[in-house]
């Protein structure tokens, strides 16, 4: 474990009970971030929420095996969120053609109600299950509450809240049983009381930072909803790259705490 020069905020292996962020951009991403997604680890094993980009290069860049996923949550349906799900499910099941390390169990994949009709539509698409051999994938609806428990497992509790959006979402908080340590990722939301709730006590919130108004919020407000949680640290993400620079100062505005941007395949112990 290493502890970074910005603010004292650690860094760690994945292995560790850490966090992933392997995109850190807001919609409009770019040739050095891809859209925000991340994955929650104990172990080696890991929660992949969102899926941007190409996830399989990017998960053994940062030294996670593929399949070595425990589940899949989506937080809404936007493009930026899910855009990158079959060509993940894909590589999933190449790997047993090429690298001949096959998936049998099922892949668990959690969204809100309406996002997950979405999801089960897009992937239906390609009709993977009609590949050989292919494994088998299992949908599971949130319900929009406050306090909806989404899993459990012998790593993590998750609870989900919905969020202030475009359309439905949901923040997250994973509780690491070992530890007894959370982490919460706000998702994109405009600054909400549900979301505040979620993230009290943290040792670690993750929030948006894409600016103020239509359903996000600037790294100004996500200090604010930082402090009124008394979250431990402040991380960073769904940015615009031509606004980074100034994130830093706006957050440590409204919240005393350590901040940090994040950055694309860092990652970050909780």
């Amino acid at each position: 474990m290493f502890v970074s020069a910005e603010n004292g905020i650690q860094s760690s292996s994945p292995s560790e009970t850490s966090v992933v962020i392997l995109g850190t951009a807001a919609a409009l991403a770019d040739f050095e971030h891809a859209n925000t997604y991340l994955a929650v680890v104990r172990q080696g094993r890991y929660w992949l929420v969102d899926c941007a980009d190409s996830p399989i290069g990017r998960l053994q860049q940062v030294g996670l095996d593929p399949l070595a996923v425990s589940g899949l949550i989506i937080t809404h349906f936007h493009p930026d969120h899910v855009f990158g799900l079959p060509i993940y499910l894909m590589g999933l099941y190449l790997l047993g053609f090429f690298k001949k390390r096959v998936r049998r169990e099922p892949l668990a994949i959690y969204a809100p109600v309406e996002a997950l009709q979405l999801v089960r539509a897009m992937v239906g698409l390609f009709q993977m299950q009609s590949w050989t051999d292919m494994f088998s994938v299992e949908y599971h609806p949130i319900e929009s509450r406050p306090g909806w428990v989404v899993t459990e497992d012998a790593d993590f509790s998750i609870v989900s809240t919905p969020t202030h959006h475009s359309v439905s979402s949901i923040a997250l908080r994973f509780l690491a049983k070992d530890t007894g340590h959370s982490l919460v990722y706000s998702s994109d939301t405009a600054p909400c009381p549900e979301v505040e709730a979620l993230a009290w006590g943290a040792d670690l919130l993750i929030h948006e930072a894409s600016g103020a108004g239509f359903g996000h919020t600037s790294a100004a407000e996500a200090g604010a909803v930082a402090a009124r949680a008394n979250a431990a640290r402040l991380l960073l993400v769904h940015y615009f790259a031509d606004a980074k620079s100034r994130l830093l100062a706006e957050a440590q505005r409204s919240y005393s705490g350590p901040v940090q941007i994040a950055e694309d395949l860092t990652t970050y112990a909780w």
